[in-house]
């Protein structure tokens, strides 16, 4: 055996010459020629360094959040093998002592690191769980003898030869050093990882995994590599190791099974895009279906209210025409005294107000509700409103506004029309007197900040039935009513984008509370009319059918 550093054999007779134990034989073993050998096993070192680099960055990517585990382990694993096999590829080339042992130890430094990673590669590819204590053992062994294996290598600095060796008949010319135990324990080592990666290959494909068969193929390359070098080790001859091509073959097989993983995954998204295609064309022809079955549901809907709607106006029209009639019937008597023609025509008179206060009333009800906004005083149209309670001495008014209040940006005539009609009707519950109090105050909902004005009296209260149809239109308690007041404040209100609402109990009074808000917009779910109405609709409240009947006319 030569020292490291005497040159290499160029030809077959020359290697004849050196080794004789090639002599004798006739011939001498076909040679492979080093280059080839070290180009092919630098191609894969390159193959390796870039699978490498794709699974680092694919760990960058949004779509493969919570896979970063199972793309960072395959790349250090292709990192080890990138060192084991540039070792082996530089054996190949190199002959100066010192480059030929830190190849030697980069070869085996990256086939124990390349033998533990491969367990762990396996596991994690067929969705095997392994406890943390077999992974720390794993590492642990690995980590033992890769440490004994820079320790032999330090301590053989003049074992290193050339010489040509036997490889399934081929004459293979590289550096080898003598055998010893470490080396057969990491041979056997790689062996056992071997086996048990075709193991769970071959469980995975008995249950279905087909994506995995690549895989298989792979390892069962690999445990044939791996065997070989630990027979041969175990026996102490002095044989190239095959697991650097093994290697090779399983990478390949990883990547065939991720690759048909890949193509299978794809053609079940497509599978489903096309079902969610059909699914949305499904969807597309129901949803017309029900529209036009809610359009003419709607239309249905709102024949219904407008007849409703008219049946109540002839209703509120034909009595005071009904009294008109009566009296002017009456006046075309003979003999008919002047008292009673005086009080006919009274009659007369309150009648054709109450018919041109009914039209005035339907008009406003009816006219969308256009805010000409400004900078206004709450207190000042508050104080205003109020002036109606001058002549009413039985009644005691209070105006509490624990602080300053800022202005909001609203109407200040709507507000006004707002304001006045609840203290009238405040003062109408109270006719033998009480007490009315009006209190500003600060409030904020849904993130909106503004000014709440609760409207309290002590008059006779309202029951349940009568509280819960207090903002339907027509609906009244009082004779010389139109029931459009509260209506109409509820539609001024809602188009400040504020909330009405109505606490009373009989006996106990009426609490009406407007909250206005200070920017004039509505928060979401804030209304002063039921949900059945848009907020941005400008029809007034009404019964639930007409509402929804004339909702679905605005939409």
């Amino acid at each position: 055996m030569l020292a490291a550093g005497e040159g290499p054999s160029r030809t077959d007779d020359e290697a004849a010459s050196r080794w004789p134990r090639f002599a004798g034989s006739g011939k001498a073993p076909r040679t492979v020629h080093a280059h080839s050998i070290a180009g092919f096993l630098s191609a894969w070192v390159v193959a390796y360094v870039a699978i490498a680099t794709f699974c680092f960055l694919a760990t960058r990517r949004e779509r493969l959040r919570g896979r970063e585990a199972d793309f960072v382990l395959f790349g250090v694993f292709c990192l080890a093998l990138s060192v084991h096999t540039a070792g082996a590829a530089a054996l190949h080339l190199m002959r100066d002592g010192a480059v030929v042992r830190m190849a030697l130890l980069a070869s085996d430094v990256g086939r124990v690191l390349g033998a533990a990673l491969l367990v762990h590669v396996v596991a994690q590819l067929s969705q095997v769980r392994l406890a943390p204590r077999v992974l720390v053992a794993i590492y642990g062994a690995a980590a033992l003898l890769g440490g004994a294996s820079i320790v032999e290598h330090v301590r053989q600095l003049d074992t290193v030869a050339e010489a040509p060796v036997s490889l399934l008949g081929l004459s293979v010319v590289e550096v080898a050093t003598p055998a010893h135990p470490l080396a057969a324990l990491v041979s056997v080592g790689s062996f056992a990882a071997a086996i048990f990666g075709a193991t769970v290959f071959v469980r995975s494909a008995l249950r279905g995994r087909a994506d995995l068969l690549p895989s298989l193929w792979g390892s069962i390359a690999f445990v044939v590599s791996t065997g070989y070098d630990a027979l041969y080790g175990v026996l102490g001859q002095g044989k190239p190791l095959t697991s650097p091509y093994a290697y090779a073959a399983f990478v390949m097989g990883v990547v065939m099974s991720l690759l048909s993983r890949y193509v299978a995954l794809r053609q079940r998204l497509e599978e489903r895009a096309s079902e969610l295609k059909q699914r949305s064309a499904e969807i597309a022809r129901a949803y017309e279906e029900l529209r036009a079955a809610q359009a003419e549901l709607v239309r249905k809907e709102q024949l219904a209210a407008v007849g409703e709607l008219s049946a109540v106006i002839a209703h509120e029209v034909r009595n005071p025409l009904a009294i008109i009639t009566t009296a002017v019937a009456t006046l075309r008597r003979e003999g008919l005294g002047e008292d009673d023609r005086q009080t006919l025509l009274g009659i007369l008179d309150e009648e054709a107000s109450r018919l041109n206060r009914l039209v005035g009333d339907l008009l406003r009800y009816a006219r969308p509700v256009r805010c000409e906004r400004q900078l206004v005083a709450p207190r000042e149209i508050v104080e205003r409103a109020l002036s109606l309670s001058q002549n009413q001495t039985a009644v005691k008014v209070t105006l509490v506004e624990p602080e300053p209040l800022e202005k909001i940006h609203a109407d200040p005539m709507l507000l006004r029309q707002v304001f006045e009609n609840i203290v009238t009707n405040a003062m109408q519950a109270m006719p033998t007197g009480g007490a009315l109090t009006v209190t500003l105050v600060p409030h904020a909902e849904s993130g909106a900040s503004g000014v709440e004005v609760r409207v309290a009296d002590t008059g006779e209260g309202m029951d349940t039935s009568v509280r819960d149809r207090a903002l339907d239109p027509f609906f009244t308690t009082r004779a010389a009513g139109t029931g459009l007041g509260l209506a109409i404040v509820a539609r001024i209100v809602d188009a400040h984008g504020g909330r009405l609402s109505i606490e009373s109990d009989v006996g106990a009074g009426t609490e009406v509370r407007i909250f206005l808000p200070q920017q004039g917009e509505p928060a979401p779910g804030r209304r002063s009319v039921p949900p059945e109405i848009s907020r941005t609709s400008s029809l007034p409240p009404m019964p639930v059918e007409v509402r929804r009947a004339f909702a679905g006319r605005k939409a």
